[in-house]
């Protein structure tokens, strides 16, 4: 008889408060995965009461800023499934809005830099063993315009006037990071993406709800 559990797809889904987490993780179920939830903060309170009785979602703390918390994470994986399908690095902060550069505040510049690039770098590096176990592995890191420089320095552009500058320098680091890592794994069947889920009909950013557009390209990618 055939274990229908060990034909579902692993996936793994960072989460650190902007809400889009429990999207991709309810998308995911749909798509017969069995989802790790990654999450820090008041997002790993309200997830963890979200999915208490999920059979296929399981939802662990991690402290992005830890390089021991990532590798418990990874641990844990390899014992639980010796494997990994797809790796969705999602886990992001933002502050300092609209601050100017004598109003930065090097701690939080800091600190936002180990969450939305530095994890994400050390996620992609440790879990890669594991990611070359899976079927048809894929990365995908969620990204934001705000990182584009073209699009930044376009005026018509509906963000471009804003100043987040630890955010934006953040993204555009793993836009950069994204391209690079896409060159190193083209000879393996590891694939890595960037997507940017922003509702584009209405320009909006982090607002829990998906576009008909910004859910078929996710699907996409996950399919």
């Amino acid at each position: 008889m055939v274990n229908v559990m060990e034909e579902k797809r692993i996936a793994l889904v960072t989460e650190a408060g902007n809400g889009l987490g429990k999207i991709f993780a309810d998308l995911l179920l749909e798509y017969n995965y069995k989802v790790i939830l990654a999450a820090a903060g008041k997002s790993y309170e309200l997830l963890t009461k979200t999915y208490v009785e999920a059979q296929d979602c399981r939802v662990i703390e991690v402290d992005f800023c830890s390089k021991d918390s990532l590798y418990e994470l990874k641990q844990f994986l390899d014992s639980k499934f010796g494997k990994l399908d797809l790796l969705i690095n999602n886990a992001e902060t933002v502050n300092g809005f609209g601050q100017k550069i004598s109003q930065i505040k090097m701690d939080e510049v800091k600190c936002l830099f180990d969450i939305n690039f530095f994890a994400v770098l050390r996620l992609v590096k440790i879990t890669k063993p594991l990611l070359e176990k899976g079927e048809s592995p894929r990365i995908i890191n969620v990204s934001s315009a705000l990182g584009d420089i073209n699009k930044m320095k376009d005026k018509t552009f509906c963000y471009s006037d804003y100043s987040l500058t630890a955010y934006a320098t953040s993204k555009a680091a793993l836009n950069m990071f994204t391209v690079l890592q896409a060159k190193e794994f083209k000879p393996s069947k590891i694939a890595i993406h960037s997507f940017d889920p922003v509702i584009r009909e209405y320009c909006t950013y982090n607002s829990v709800t998906f576009g008909e557009d910004v859910r078929n390209e996710f699907v996409e990618l996950i399919s």
